[in-house]
């Protein structure tokens, strides 16, 4: 795999101190962490289906994945970041892969999955490349599989530039010069190209930057 941009490698030993403290907030970026990564694995369904593998694209430093070791499921991450990977490792030795990758480029021979999920990551995928993402999430998925992703979005094209001034007059931030060089979805627009793939859609709005949708074969 190329080389990728998104190493993080100055900003994940404090990734998760910085997440823990904005959590309890409305902080625009990651205000309600924890409660919109307890929504990712409420929207997995778990308990409805026997599902037992997930991939987890963009695991980082393994919050999301640590709640589905606890569901007693076989977690799979990958990230293109070797330092959170390691820090992954570090917390959750009990994680049975952890491999670099991203939405683009998986490690070869990986198997099928039941699930998969990512937070705060499918920003990054170029506009032009979300269509191949999705086709290949797809391919990676067992029958009857779902994929949950909360990410950065906007509702639609309408809603970027009065986004960007909620933020900036409510958090004294500035969204657009935060994303640069960055892609987040337009959520409706990401919503029909799942449809289009022959997923059944579901999702909601998360907070004032995140949207969450749901993807089930």
């Amino acid at each position: 795999m190329a080389k990728d941009k998104f190493d993080f490698r100055d900003w994940a030993p404090d990734y998760d101190s910085q997440v823990a403290k904005a959590s309890p907030t409305d902080n625009w970026m990651f205000g309600g962490y924890d409660r919109i990564l307890n929504t990712v694995v409420k929207y997995c369904k778990l308990a409805e289906n026997s599902y037992f593998t997930v991939l987890d694209i963009g695991i980082g430093t393994g919050n999301l994945a640590a709640r589905f070791l606890s569901n007693d499921m076989q977690v799979i991450g990958i990230d293109p970041s070797s330092e959170m990977l390691k820090i992954c490792g570090n917390k959750f030795p009990s994680i049975n892969m952890l491999l670099k990758g991203d939405f683009l480029h998986y490690p070869e021979d990986l198997e099928k999955v039941d699930v998969i999920v990512s937070t705060y990551a499918f920003h990054h995928v170029k506009p032009k490349d979300k269509i191949k993402a999705i086709q290949m999430m797809k391919d990676q998925l067992k029958p009857s599989g779902r994929i949950v992703i909360a990410d950065f979005m906007y509702k639609n094209a309408d809603a970027v530039e009065s986004t960007h001034k909620l933020i900036k007059e409510k958090y004294k931030a500035d969204m657009a010069k935060t994303f640069e060089g960055e892609y987040p979805a337009l959520y409706y627009e990401l919503a029909a190209e799942f449809s289009k793939a022959g997923f059944k859609v579901t999702g909601e709005q998360l907070s004032v930057s995140v949207w969450l949708i749901c993807a089930a074969l």
